[in-house]
């Protein structure tokens, strides 16, 4: 319900209110209004401030960051126009400010408020914000081969195990750059190698180093089709350890590949996850696909479009990850590429990957052809109805035309004219006309 109210509350319709309360604010300044007219006019401003007030608590309840919304600059505006005008009801207020004149100087402040506040509503839209850099203390977790269970740890831990590792699993999320910086030193690898992966560009990758091995993969959010955690996992054969930026929950112990050392058991372990979390991901986008083809072809609600291209977008990078991290364990099954301590049973534990990662990619493929079918045809739909509409003009128009041309020729009235006619016959003979020039079109059948 909040989200529908959200939709219909967008910024083109508080623009609009803006603008209504615009012209509701200036015209007791530029007509002479009898107490009723007054009234109705203040009646139509305070409405439109009440509707500011339910749009502002709306979208922040809605909203999936309220503190950047509350420190948005045109939210500070809907509030300053909200808590100024109701201000002026408070019984503190005195006497004076309820005078004549001090009302005439609220007025004015919110017309300028509201005039500024309609502007934005038919500007630009803006464009998505980028998310917040992680905030507050780095989360550590370890993890010793053949433990059930990671032990929290500190930040001063993962830098000493980073300089000499001691065969466990690190794990550190809400890093913000500094203190990736901290543990691409600490680890020995370039920090242009780990901004890259983590801010750059999130889709999977395989590097060697001199001293790791460091493979890049993007998890898919569990909330947000459209958005993708990357995480780097540096790898030796008995050791690992991973960054990420923003909080993930793969610290998890191993649950395959016992036979396989640790430091590749925990990298095939957090391949499967991603391809998991990527199964679910692509099983709720079918699901979304499916919905809009149940819809007529001839009826496409408000917002159908944006909704289609958003899923075609959220198919395109779910099937270029895949196609990326299908194209790595390929190379990994066949020995094209290596991890340390990899082994023939790893390649084999690969080769097995390779064929879900193969199918999930299939299956996003298909829907994103669906997806592309789905608009093409509501496309076509639309604009067959814009032809049709078009011919109904058109018709209208040349049978319009005929009378229109008739009475130019012969004036407005027949008597004393040159033409020897009179109104019955040219009435039947424009009738006659508009009916054949109907057939034509009865017969090309455009009217059917």
């Amino acid at each position: 319900m909040l989200r529908r109210l959200s939709a219909f509350l967008s910024e083109a319709v508080m623009g609009f209110l803006a603008l209504a309360a615009l012209g509701t604010g200036l015209a007791p300044f530029l007509f002479s209004l009898t107490p009723t007219a007054e009234s109705v006019v203040d009646a139509l401003e305070w409405a439109i401030i009440a509707t500011f007030a339910l749009e502002y608590v709306v979208q922040f309840t809605v909203a999936s960051d309220r503190d950047a919304y509350v420190r948005d600059p045109w939210r500070i505006l809907d509030a300053a126009i909200v808590v100024g005008s109701v201000a002026s009801l408070l019984p503190s207020i005195t006497d004076a400010a309820r005078t004549m004149p001090a009302l005439r100087i609220l007025r004015l402040f919110r017309v300028l408020l509201f005039g500024v506040r309609a502007g934005h509503g038919v500007g630009t839209p803006a464009l998505p914000v980028p998310r917040r850099l992680p905030e507050g203390p780095p989360r550590v977790a370890r993890l010793l081969c053949g433990s059930d269970a990671a032990l929290p740890a500190e930040w001063a831990d993962l830098l000493r195990w980073a300089a000499s590792p001691t065969s466990e699993w690190v794990h550190a999320s809400n890093l913000s750059p500094q203190r990736l910086r901290e543990a691409a030193e600490a680890a020995g690898v370039a920090h242009v190698m780990v901004d890259a992966a983590l801010n750059e560009s999130s889709f999977p990758r395989l590097e060697s180093e001199l001293r790791w091995s460091a493979l890049t993969l993007s998890v898919p959010s569990q909330t947000d089709i459209l958005r993708r955690d990357p995480v780097l996992m540096l790898l030796t054969e008995d050791d690992v350890l991973s960054l990420a930026q923003h909080p993930l929950d793969f610290g998890q112990p191993p649950a395959a590949y016992a036979e396989l050392p640790w430091g590749p058991r925990c990298a095939l372990d957090v391949v499967r996850r991603v391809l998991a979390r990527n199964e679910e991901l692509a099983a709720r986008l079918e699901r979304e696909v499916r919905d809009l083809e149940s819809l007529p072809a001839d009826q496409s609600p408000d917002r159908f479009f944006e909704a289609t291209f958003r899923l075609k977008r959220a198919l395109s990078v779910a099937k270029g990850d895949l196609w990326r991290l299908r194209g790595i364990l390929e190379m990994l099954a066949e020995g094209r590429r290596a991890l340390p301590g990899l082994g023939e049973q790893g390649r084999e534990a690969a080769a097995r990957l390779v064929e879900e990662a193969d199918y999930l990619y299939e299956t996003v493929d298909n829907a994103r052809e669906s997806v592309l079918s789905l608009i093409d045809l509501h496309i076509n739909v639309a604009a067959h109805e814009t032809n049709r509409f078009m011919r109904l003009v058109a018709i209208m128009s040349t049978l319009g035309l005929i009378p229109a041309i008739t009475g130019g020729l012969l004036g407005m009235n027949l008597a004393d004219s040159p033409w020897s006619v009179t109104l019955g016959q040219v009435a039947f003979a424009t009738l006659v006309l508009i009916l054949g020039v109907l057939y034509a079109f009865m017969a090309k059948g455009w009217l059917r």
